[in-house]
């Protein structure tokens, strides 16, 4: 099993001890989504690309890295909600988009998912989400090790 399988099946593990019958339920997904893209926002603000006027001031890696694994953990939420069984390795990042279009793509990604409950935009917005992570320095492994440490 590859690391980001692994990651979602210590969320899938932890979301089965609560054990839910139900069917999808429309009004917790929207809740989860408008959470994720609130933690989105708070990883853009961390990453202060976009802060311009106070480009000199340092990124807190360590404010940085729990946000980001703040959103990591509402975005698993969501696929659990969507019934979502696996997650396909992210073992290549690629390069082409720079962060901007980045954070733009998984917003209108996750939004596509808010409408259309669709396990291949779920998929696409997690693939990004990685690959923003990666972008900002932060390392798989520390990904894993914190996350699986809560």
């Amino acid at each position: 099993m590859n690391d980001v399988s692994k990651l979602y099946q210590v969320y899938i593990n932890r979301e089965l001890q609560t054990a839910k019958n139900e069917v999808l339920n429309i009004e917790r997904l929207n809740q989860k989504i408008l959470s994720f893209l609130h933690d989105l926002s708070e990883v853009s603000q961390d990453s202060r690309c976009y802060l311009f006027w106070e480009k000199d001031e340092p990124i807190n890696h360590q404010q940085l890295l729990e946000h980001y694994l703040e959103g990591l953990t509402m975005l698993m939420s969501i696929g659990y909600e969507l019934r979502i069984d696996t997650i396909k390795n992210h073992t290549e990042i690629p390069d082409k988009l720079d962060i901007y279009q980045l954070f733009f793509k998984i917003y209108h990604s996750i939004l596509k998912v808010q409408s259309h409950y669709s396990s291949e935009e779920y998929q696409n917005t997690i693939d990004d989400y990685f690959t923003l992570g990666f972008k900002l320095n932060i390392d798989i492994n520390e990904i894993i090790n914190n996350y699986q440490n809560d």
